[in-house]
């Protein structure tokens, strides 16, 4: 409406100096001078719609992957996985904590055998990410570099076909250390709620050990996909 309102104000001036002045020299003069105002009231309704981030007045976020949570509630593994991030250290960029927390315990039988035994699992994964956006703004696509730390408290032992062979099983822990680069998109709204979706991968750096029930932890890689965390903006 705006820009309709500034469109028709430019042409009634130009219509009205072309009737009133009686040199084609003074018309145009006018015409020019008319243009120049015109310009500056067009400066100040841009400046009046200028874009606002969404974070632009936000300081951090938490995000909760609710859907892992509600799944795990009814299994044998517990799992809670979230991020504390922080927005206002660079406005070019997000400091981001993911955590990812499992425990529990599950009964398994030996392999070709009836005989039951308890696996008991503790898995601990604490991150520190740098995500540069990749735009103008706080929002859209995004490259990740980071760091994590893993504990792994379980028994040792390799799986096949989740039946366990029961030949060297032990007790154990370990903690691991690693580094990760990736990428991904980020959606905020002004509201303060945002969704993101993400691929990590990278290296530990310490020799795999095989822990049950332990997917890729235990292994040499890191890799992780984000599809279901939702955070809120404070």
């Amino acid at each position: 409406m705006k820009y309709l309102i500034l469109v028709v104000v430019i042409v009634i001036n130009v219509v009205v100096a072309f009737s009133q002045d009686s040199t084609v020299t003074t018309k145009l003069d006018t015409v020019l001078s008319n243009q120049k105002t015109m310009l500056e009231i067009q400066k100040r309704i841009y400046d009046e719609v200028k874009y606002e981030p969404p974070l632009a007045n936000k300081k951090f976020g938490i995000e909760l992957n609710l859907a892992r949570l509600l799944v795990s509630s009814g299994q044998d593994f517990f799992t809670l996985t979230g991020t504390v991030s922080f927005f206002d250290v660079i406005r070019s960029g997000e400091i981001a904590f993911p955590f990812f927390y499992q425990i529990g315990k599950k009964e398994k039988s030996q392999f070709l055998s009836d005989k039951k035994y308890e696996v008991t699992l503790k898995l601990i994964n604490l991150d520190a990410t740098y995500r540069h956006f990749l735009g103008q703004y706080q929002d859209g696509f995004y490259f990740s570099t980071g760091v994590r730390y893993t504990y792994i408290e379980g028994m040792e032992g390799d799986d096949i076909l989740f039946l366990s062979i029961n030949q060297k099983n032990k007790e154990s822990s370990i903690n691991r250390f690693g580094a990760y680069f990736g990428l991904g998109y980020r959606y905020f709204t002004k509201s303060g709620f945002y969704w993101g979706v993400s691929l990590i991968y990278g290296r530990y750096f310490d020799v795999e050990r095989n822990y049950q029930e332990v997917l890729i932890d235990d292994t040499k890689t890191i890799i992780d996909v984000e599809l279901l965390k939702f955070g809120i903006a404070f």
